[in-house]
C-alpha cells in the first residue's frame, strides 16, 4: 500500500510539473470508470466514499483517487490512451507509464451460472408460503394468480401444445413461467430454452436479476445465456481500423469520445456496449457506434486474425451452448430468417410481452429505404478523415494516384450525387407526414440511376479485390459487393408493385423521406419458420385478449399452426386499484399541441410536485421532441435524469433508484414497459399521452 501511495504521489507531482493546465475530473472518471452510473462530480465522490469538506481538498482527494485507479492499469493501456487523448490528459497518461502495475484485472463472466448440483423440488414446494423461495426473498408472499399460471406453463412444457396467458400487473409471471421452465430442464436432460421478451431491458433485468436467484434454488448447474444481436457487440478488428485512422488523422475530438472503449475492453467480458454508460452518453456515440459494432456485411469471419477473441461468437457459441438462452423478439425473428442458424435446436419458447410480437415481426419483416440505405455502403468503402481518407479503399495495397483507384473514387462521388438527387427529389414529391401506398414512378427514372451504379460499383470491388490479392481485402470486399445486392434488391421490392399480402409506405423523420415495403400480416411468415420446429409455446404479456376473446391475437400470429393443443387463460391482477392508487387527470394543462407552453407547464408542476411531496417521478412521453422540451425547462434542485441525454436506460434506472429524496426520470419508448421500481422507489407516474397508434398508420 505504502509503494502504491509513493507512485500515486510521484504520479501526481509529474503531473502538475509538466503543465500547468487544468484536469478534467470528469473526463478521467468517464475513461477510467466506463461502467459507473453517474459521471458527476458527486457521483464520483460517492464512489470513492469522499466525504463532504473543502472543496479544494475534495477535488484533491478525487484526483488521487483516480491517479492510483490509473496507475493500476497496463502500461499497454495507458500508452493508449495516451495516443487517444489531447493534452494535458495525454500527458499525464504518458507520464504514469513508467509507474504503472503489470499485473492483469480479472474480470467475472456475468453469464456463466454454472453451480453446484440440483435440488429435487416441486413447484408446490417451490411456491409454497414457508418454502425456499419465501425463506430467501423479502417481500414474497403466496400469489393464487402466480401459481395458476405456473401450473398452466409446466403442463404445456411437460406435455406439448401452445398456452397463451394474459397475467395483469402484480401477478409476477416472470417466476410464473422461468420456475416451470428451470424445473422441466432439470427433469428432462438435454431439453433447450428460448425465452423471448420485447425489450433488451426485461431481457437484462430477467437474465441478472430473476435467474440467478432461481437457478441457485432449482437448477444450479443450468448453463443460461444472454444474447442480443449483432449491433450490440463492438467488433475489436473494427475497432482497431477505426483508432488506427484517427490517430493517423489527429481527430482528437473523436478520439476523446473513444476513450472510455479504451479501458473498457481490458475488463468486459461480453463486449456488449449496454454496460458502457461513459460511452453512450457522449453526444457523438450513435455515429461513432455505427463504426465499430459487429456488422455482418463487414465481418471476416474465421478468416478475421481477431476471430478467436471475437464477443459475438463467443456469445453466440455461449447462447448455442445454453439449457436456457434469453434472447428478444427482434434476435427470435432473426433466427428464423437465417433458418435458426443463430440459436440451433430447440424445444419450447416463452415469450413474454407477447402483445409486441406482431409488431416485432413485422419490423423484422420490412425492407428500407433512405438516403442513408447506399450512403453507408459508400462511407463504408471511401470516408474523409480530418486530414485524409479512410475505409476500405484507402487500405488497397495501391497508390491514391493509381487509375483504377482514381476511377472507384470518382465512382463513389458520381453515386453519391445520383443517391443524394434520387432522396431529395423523392422528399420534394411527396406531402410531409406518413403515407400508403406513394406514387414512386415519377422517381423511377433517377432510381434506376442509382441501381445502375449500383452495379458498376460492385463489379468495381470485385476487380480490386482481385488486383490486390489479398485475404483481408478480399473478405471485406466480398461483404460490401453483398450489401451492395442487398441495397439493389431493396429497391427493385419497393419500386415495384406490393403483392397481395404487402403495403409499400413512406414517412419522414427529420425532414428526411424513409420509403418502406411492410407485410400486411406476419402469420404466414410465423407459420412456415416458427411453428413448425416447437413442441411447446407460452405467450403471455399483461395485455392480449379483448375483454378476454383471444381471437386477434391469435389471428395476428397465425396460432391455428402452432403446436396443438392450444389453450388460453386470464390471470387477474392481485392489485386493488381502486384502494391502492389515485387517478388524476388535470384539467389546468394547456393541451399538447401547444407544445412550448404545456413543456413549461409540466416542467413546473412535476417540480413543484417532487419538491412538496418529496417523491420519486416518472414521466412517460410518445415525443422526444416534448421530453426535451420539458427537460429543458426544468430546474436542477431536484435531480433530473432523462433517456438519451444522461446515458442508457438501464443505468438510468439504477441511479433513480439509488437516489435518496425527490427525483425525476422521463422516458420514451421503451421506458413504457418492464420497469423494475417497485414501493418508494416510484410513486407517482405523469402519462403525457397515452402511446396508441392513429387509426391513419399505414
Amino acid at each position: 500500500a505504502a509503494a502504491d501511495e509513493a507512485r500515486g504521489e510521484g504520479a501526481v507531482r509529474v503531473a502538475y510539473e509538466r503543465r500547468d493546465e487544468a484536469v478534467s475530473l470528469r473526463l478521467l472518471g468517464r475513461t477510467l470508470l466506463p461502467t459507473l452510473a453517474d459521471h458527476s462530480l458527486a457521483g464520483l465522490y460517492d464512489y470513492y466514499a469522499i466525504e463532504e469538506g473543502d472543496s479544494f481538498n475534495r477535488l484533491f482527494s478525487l484526483f488521487s483517487s483516480l491517479i492510483a485507479g490509473f496507475l493500476c492499469l497496463s502500461p499497454d493501456l495507458l500508452t493508449l490512451l495516451a495516443q487517444i487523448l489531447s493534452p494535458p490528459h495525454s500527458d499525464l497518461m504518458q507520464s504514469m507509464v513508467p509507474f504503472a502495475h503489470l499485473e492483469e484485472e480479472e474480470t467475472g463472466n456475468v453469464a456463466d451460472l454454472h453451480q453446484d448440483v440440483p435440488r429435487d423440488l416441486s413447484l408446490d414446494v417451490l411456491l409454497a408460503p414457508d418454502g425456499p423461495l419465501a425463506a430467501d426473498l423479502p417481500g414474497f408472499e403466496p400469489r393464487a394468480g402466480q401459481e395458476e399460471m405456473a401450473r398452466r406453463v409446466h403442463s404445456v412444457l411437460e406435455t406439448g401444445g401452445t398456452l397463451i396467458v394474459e397475467a395483469g400487473p402484480g401477478t409476477g409471471k416472470t417466476f410464473s413461467y422461468l420456475i416451470p421452465a428451470l424445473i422441466h430442464l432439470r427433469d428432462h436432460e438435454g431439453g433447450r430454452i428460448v425465452l423471448s421478451t420485447r425489450t433488451k431491458q426485461l431481457q437484462e433485468q430477467v437474465f441478472h436479476k430473476d435467474i440467478p436467484f432461481l437457478t441457485s434454488h432449482i437448477l444450479p448447474s443450468a448453463h443460461v445465456s444472454l444474447l442480443k444481436g449483432r449491433s450490440n457487440y463492438i467488433c475489436l478488428r473494427r475497432w482497431q481500423i477505426v483508432i488506427s485512422e484517427l490517430i493517423a488523422g489527429l481527430d482528437r475530438e473523436l478520439l476523446t469520445s473513444l476513450a472510455p472503449l479504451a479501458r473498457w475492453l481490458f475488463t468486459t467480458n461480453t463486449g456488449d456496449i449496454e454496460e458502457n454508460t461513459a460511452f453512450l452518453s457522449d453526444r457523438r456515440a450513435a455515429g461513432l457506434w455505427r463504426r465499430l459494432y459487429d456488422d455482418p456485411h463487414r465481418c471476416l469471419g474465421q478468416s478475421c486474425p481477431l476471430y478467436d477473441d471475437c464477443f459475438s461468437v463467443a456469445a453466440r457459441r455461449r447462447a448455442r451452448g445454453s439449457d436456457l438462452v434469453v434472447v428478444n423478439h427482434s434476435l427470435l425473428l432473426a433466427d428464423q430468417q437465417s433458418d435458426q442458424g443463430i440459436l440451433g435446436d430447440y424445444d419450447c419458447l416463452i415469450v413474454d410481452e407477447a402483445h409486441a410480437m406482431e409488431t416485432a415481426a413485422r419490423q423484422a419483416f420490412t425492407a428500407t429505404l433512405s438516403v442513408h440505405t447506399t450512403d453507408s455502403l459508400l462511407r463504408a468503402i471511401e470516408h474523409p478523415l480530418r486530414n485524409r481518407n479512410g475505409g476500405w479503399l484507402s487500405r488497397l495495397p495501391f497508390a491514391r494516384s493509381d487509375a483504377r483507384v482514381r476511377k472507384l473514387h470518382d465512382l463513389l462521388a458520381t453515386l453519391r450525387t445520383a443517391n443524394n438527387g434520387l432522396f431529395s427529389t423523392i422528399a420534394h414529391g411527396l406531402p410531409q407526414g406518413r403515407g400508403r401506398s406513394p406514387d414512386l414512378s415519377p422517381f423511377v427514372e433517377l432510381m434506376g440511376e442509382v441501381v445502375r451504379e449500383l452495379g458498376t460499383l460492385t463489379r468495381s470491388i470485385e476487380s480490386l479485390a482481385d488486383a490486390a490479392d489479398t485475404p483481408e481485402i478480399v473478405h471485406e470486399a466480398d461483404g460490401l459487393i453483398s450489401e451492395g445486392e442487398e441495397i439493389m434488391a431493396v429497391f427493385g421490392r419497393i419500386f415495384s408493385d406490393p403483392d397481395e399480402n404487402s403495403v409499400h409506405w413512406y414517412e419522414f423523420v427529420h425532414d428526411e423521406v424513409y420509403l418502406h415495403s411492410s407485410p400486411l400480416s406476419v402469420a404466414p411468415f410465423l407459420q412456415k419458420s416458427l411453428y413448425p420446429r416447437i413442441a411447446s409455446l407460452v405467450l403471455t404479456s399483461a395485455t392480449l385478449s379483448q375483454r378476454g376473446d383471444f381471437t386477434y391475437l391469435e389471428e395476428s400470429l397465425g396460432l391455428s399452426e402452432a403446436p396443438v393443443p392450444i389453450e388460453s387463460a386470464v390471470v387477474a391482477s392481485p392489485f386493488s386499484y381502486e384502494d391502492e392508487m389515485k387517478l388524476v387527470i388535470p384539467g389546468f394543462l394547456p393541451p399538447v399541441t401547444q407544445a412550448e407552453e404545456y413543456a413549461e407547464a409540466l416542467a413546473e408542476s412535476a417540480q413543484r410536485m417532487a419538491r412538496d411531496v418529496g417523491r420519486k417521478i416518472l414521466i412517460l412521453f410518445t415525443s422526444y421532441r416534448l421530453l426535451r422540451a420539458v427537460h429543458d425547462a426544468l430546474d436542477d434542485d431536484v435531480l433530473v435524469l432523462a433517456q438519451g441525454i444522461d446515458g442508457p436506460r438501464s443505468k438510468l434506472i439504477e441511479q433513480f433508484r439509488g437516489q435518496d429524496g425527490p427525483a425525476i426520470l422521463l422516458g420514451t419508448d421503451s421506458f413504457w414497459e418492464g420497469v423494475d421500481l417497485p414501493g418508494e422507489a416510484l410513486e407517482i407516474l405523469i402519462i403525457t399521452r397515452l402511446p396508441f397508434p392513429v387509426p391513419s398508420d399505414p
